[in-house]
Parts: structure tokens; C-alpha cells; sequence
């Protein structure tokens, strides 16, 4: 059976649905619905980032996430389509986590300052 819409539960049309220029209007919203701040300030821009995020030592593996990227206030945010129950997804989704904080932690001042970061 075909149809007209896509299922964005299929990790290419996640991507073209969350992930593009064009529909960043929708990740933006997706976001602000999902996510509840303290300081009640939603998500107004939305900046796309690589999706591969490569190991500090050579030896490591590569990481790739679905949607990566950051607010106009620098948090960062990875967004996964997971539909199936896959042993280690838990500590794939830490590992991804772990290593979007650590790549935007900054020195300034001899001071450590990072943003937060979303999965």
C-alpha cells in the first residue's frame, strides 16, 4: 500500500522531516513541546551541526546521531528516532550525551563554563 505521507518513524524521513533548513521550523516546535524550562524561554533558533562526531584518539570509533545542533543560547541538542527496544541503546544515548557536553565545554578565564546539552 502506498502513501502520500511519510512515516517519520523511518530514520531517512526522520531526517528530512526534523533534520533539514527547510523544516527547521518543525524541529524548533518538536523541541519546545517536548523539552520544559525552568525558565519558561523556548527554543526560538536552532543551528544544525554535524551529525558525526568524530573521536579525540584515532583508535575510537565514530559516533553518528541523527540531528545535532544547538539554540541561540549555545545548548545543544541530539534528537534520535529509536522505534525498536536495542540492547545498549541506554548507554549509546549516554556515550552520545557525554561526548556533546565535553566538545562544548570552553576555558575562559580559568574558569569552566559549559552549556547544557539535550537528549
Amino acid at each position: 500500500m502506498f502513501t502520500k505521507f511519510l512515516d517519520p518513524t523511518n530514520d531517512v524521513a526522520f531526517k528530512k522531516i526534523f533534520g533539514t533548513e527547510k523544516n527547521k521550523d518543525i524541529l524548533i516546535h518538536f523541541l519546545n513541546d517536548i523539552l520544559v524550562f525552568k525558565a519558561k524561554q523556548p527554543i526560538v533558533e536552532v543551528e544544525f551541526l554535524k551529525t558525526e562526531q568524530d573521536p579525540e584518539i584515532a583508535s575510537q570509533k565514530t559516533s553518528i546521531v541523527d540531528i545535532l545542533c544547538k539554540d541561540e543560547k549555545g545548548g545543544s541538542y541530539i534528537v534520535e528516532m529509536q522505534v525498536a527496544s536495542t540492547k545498549g541503546f541506554e548507554k549509546r544515548a549516554q556515550f552520545y550525551a557525554a561526548k556533546a557536553y565535553s566538545q562544548q565545554v570552553t576555558l575562559e578565564i580559568n574558569t569552566l563554563i559549559s552549556k547544557r546539552s539535550f537528549l
